[in-house]
């Protein structure tokens, strides 16, 4: 119930920073709350990465894009940063010399569970008949809450592989999100796992010349705007305008259409703003970070700029608090 009524008036966002020290921190609107929490424990040394966040839940690895070693091993968390509530997951099953690529997390409504995806190279081979062309196979594991272990799967020549991760949402909808290739025609594409069916799906892009650029995917935040999946791009002309593009059927690519285009002023100082970390009250604040660190809020309505007086550097996730609980936890 708390959910369903306090969780949608409720959209902020979450930054984790990793320097001078590993926190979490929550941002309401225009102004930080007292919902920071140090995760140094977790981590150590490791740089630690906020993979999502959905239901008030946020999930964090130690590291990502790196070799699983005898001495480096992945490690998982969930937890509550409202309640301080958090969760190791259980080891899942590696082998020395495996990349992980990527991780998601994302709620599965169909079973009422929570679970984190791990995609991992697995090995590559040169293939005989194409000597430019590797063969190469994905392990998939697929983390349940309501079971708390894992499940391993394997993909052997897959047509397609992700390239990079979204900043912002990755989840919506029952599926997590990243940017992905056909690997024989190099199509560009959106590259989705379901949770519930626990398969991959494929969702084309706008067709408009903005995503046939090669360092789109730098410049791309996927979002939740008024209920639709949606992604906000820069214009690479103007380094101060963002367009963004609306899915109306989510999974349709002919659904696509380009709803807002946002002009931010330059400020007096003239600094160059970095990506887009947040687009909130229903497209009213644009949220950027300016070239110091500090979070800047635009209002496409007032066209008024306001920035924090902290600096700040870390990656940020659209966040809503709730009382969700973990069922074996423990309080930091």
């Amino acid at each position: 119930m708390h959910l369903n009524y306090y969780g949608k008036s409720s959209v902020g966002f979450l930054l984790y920073g990793s320097r001078p020290y590993k926190y979490i921190k929550q941002y309401l609107n225009c102004s930080s709350i007292d919902v920071s929490m140090s995760i140094k424990i977790l981590f150590g040394k490791s740089p630690g990465y906020m993979i999502g966040s959905t239901n008030g839940l946020v999930c964090l690895s130690n590291d990502l894009y790196f070799f699983l070693k005898e001495d480096k091993w992945l490690s998982i968390y969930i937890c509550n940063p409202s309640t301080r509530e958090i969760l190791e997951l259980p080891e899942c099953h590696h082998a020395h010399n495996e990349f992980v690529l990527s991780i998601g997390f994302g709620f599965c409504p169909k079973f009422n569970d929570y679970k984190v995806v791990v995609v991992k190279l697995l090995d590559s081979v040169v293939n005989v008949r194409d000597p430019n062309c590797c063969l190469f196979s994905l392990g998939v594991e697929v983390y349940s809450l309501n079971r708390n272990s894992w499940r391993s799967t394997k993909i052997v020549n897959p047509r397609s592989v992700l390239t990079t991760s979204f900043q912002g949402k990755g989840y919506f909808n029952g599926a997590f999100h990243w940017g992905g290739r056909d690997l024989k025609s190099s199509k560009r594409m959106i590259m989705s796992f379901q949770f519930d069916e626990e398969v991959f799906r494929e969702l084309n892009l706008p067709n408009h010349p903005d995503f046939q650029k090669e360092n789109y995917f730098l410049n791309a935040l996927i979002i939740e705007y008024q209920n639709f999946f949606s992604l906000i791009i820069k214009q690479k002309v103007n380094m101060h305008v963002y367009d963004l593009w609306v899915m109306k059927e989510y999974g349709v690519s002919d659904s696509w259409i380009k709803q807002l285009t946002i002009e931010v002023p330059i400020l007096e100082d003239r600094l160059m703003f970095q990506p887009v970390m947040s687009f909130e009250n229903n497209g009213e604040l644009l949220v950027l970070r300016d070239w110091y660190g500090r979070i800047v809020w635009y209002n496409t309505k007032t066209k008024q700029i306001e920035r924090s007086k902290e600096v700040l550097r870390g990656r940020s996730i659209r966040y809503k608090e709730s009382l969700v609980s973990l069922s074996t936890k423990k309080v930091v």
